[in-house]
């Protein structure tokens, strides 16, 4: 797949911008706080429906304005053109469409088509908390099953309700309704972690070789899925939840669950996000973003649109040299300040972005 024309209005700092995205390599390059980050972030949203950069959506709304549209076109593996609309207004109010037809469900949505984002706050996989490690394993995971995204979402809303249960205690709590919270979410926990699990196997599987390309064979990655419910059936992940209620009942919050789980990644038997050094957290991080793109391209058996938002200023030149002649198989739109070092690869096209105007300057 691959994006063919992108249309922004009253998005961020463009008003209103048409652009051809070619089939190749896109580089948006131009001085800091020009607009290069907005291109990639509105392609991001067409895909994911939320933002990389904030978690409040009525940010990406130009601030004279009541309200946004990110227009997307793209061609499916099949060859078919789709158009996409994402409509979102300063109540946080957002509408998607494919071809004009309503999408009422995110879950309806995710993984029509695939994007790929590294970014530098991306290295919050590798050294910040265990939940930016669980949104990475979780949204790859929401772009190659529906299924899963249905039941993470599931889980999410009755522990939603079963924490309100717990701050308001006080009130009373129905012991009967808490029991059948916990064995729904014990259903989901079980589904949950087997697939958490069996994706960090497959992710080991293409990260050890990426790895060993990356450094010369001088370091091997591992990744580790660490959840207390591994190899726990339902019934044994129901009676855990059950002998902590009253710890629950005492904090007021569940204490159990997989939203207390972690990803451990180690280069050389080594925790990368204690101990790594600065060079290697930022390998570690190319390695996980390239193997979502290999996972992604081979079971959904198309190609992913990857997004490099100035991260070319983050790696070395080997790293930088081994990301660039792995791009060239891939739609890609780049973000930088300099393109001196990109200007001999081939099928690339270059943008200069000034004050919210984009020019294409060169195609070759």
């Amino acid at each position: 797949m691959y994006v063919t024309n992108l249309k922004l209005v009253n998005f961020r700092n463009y008003k209103d911008l048409e652009l051809e995205i070619d089939k190749g390599v896109n580089v948006f390059f131009g001085n800091n706080a020009a607009g290069k980050t907005n291109i990639l972030e509105a392609v991001y949203m067409s895909a994911i429906t939320k933002s990389y950069r904030t978690g409040k959506e009525s940010e990406v709304i130009n601030f004279k304005e009541n309200y946004s549209n990110i227009f997307v076109d793209y061609v499916d593996k099949i060859g078919r053109k789709i158009k996409i609309q994402i409509y979102i207004d300063k109540d946080s109010k957002k509408k998607i469409k494919e071809d004009n037809i309503d999408i009422k469900r995110v879950s309806d949505f995710i993984g029509k088509y695939n994007v790929v984002i590294f970014s530098p706050e991306s290295l919050d996989i590798i050294k910040g908390s265990p939940k930016n490690r669980r949104k990475f394993i979780d949204m790859l995971l929401s772009q190659l099953s529906k299924s899963y995204l249905l039941k993470l979402q599931e889980y999410n809303k009755i522990l939603n309700i079963k924490n309100n249960m717990l701050k308001n205690e006080d009130k009373g709590l129905d012991n009967d309704y808490l029991d059948i919270l916990d064995e729904k979410i014990a259903e989901y926990i079980s589904y949950i972690v087997k697939e958490r699990k069996s994706i960090i196997d497959k992710i080991n599987i293409y990260a050890k070789r990426i790895q060993k390309d990356l450094t010369d064979n001088l370091e091997e990655i591992n990744i580790k899925y660490i959840s207390e419910f591994l190899d726990l059936d339902i019934k044994e992940i129901y009676n855990l939840l059950k002998k902590n209620r009253y710890l629950d009942i005492l904090k007021k919050t569940s204490n159990k669950g997989i939203q207390r789980d972690d990803i451990e990644v180690k280069i050389n038997n080594i925790d990368v996000k204690v101990y790594g050094s600065q060079g290697q957290n930022r390998t570690a991080l190319l390695t996980l973003k390239l193997t979502e793109l290999e996972i992604l391209k081979d079971e959904k058996e198309d190609t992913p649109i990857l997004l490099l938002d100035d991260v070319l200023s983050e790696l070395d030149n080997n790293r930088i040299d081994y990301l660039l002649k792995y791009i060239e198989n891939y739609q890609t739109i780049i973000t930088t300040t300099e393109i001196e070092s990109l200007k001999h690869l081939n099928n690339i096209s270059f943008y200069k972005i000034l004050d919210g105007r984009v020019e294409k300057i060169k195609n070759k």
